[in-house]
């Protein structure tokens, strides 16, 4: 599967017993170097709203498929994955909201 940045992709989350999960969506925020290596980078995408300044809101602009309920990215949650876990592609970030994301990840950094 062909993967690029801003992705809105489908991952297996294992709940803590780790035999069962719930899939979940997520962005891909890694370039075709890091998918090369058979990995991917990946930010949360999550439904529950956090008053903690470390939620991006997700609107209909910023998507181009919409999220089947209200969604917010979790952009301090960045996790690496095996690339053969991502079940599938589901919707792609508009640039802006992509900007908006890179730009919250490094002021979380900075």
């Amino acid at each position: 599967m062909k993967l690029s940045k801003g992705d809105v992709v489908i991952i297996p989350v294992p709940f803590t017993d780790n035999v069962r999960h719930k899939m979940r969506p997520a962005v891909v925020i890694s370039n075709d170097v890091v998918h090369s290596t058979g990995d991917v980078l990946i930010v949360q995408i999550t439904s529950m709203q956090k008053h903690d300044g470390l939620s991006m809101e997700l609107t209909p602009d910023d998507l181009t498929i919409n999220l089947p309920i209200k969604s917010y990215i979790r952009f301090h949650k960045i996790f690496i994955l095996e690339k053969k876990l991502i079940k599938v592609v589901v919707s792609k970030l508009s640039k802006t909201a992509y900007g908006m994301l890179v730009q919250n990840i490094v002021s979380t950094i900075k």
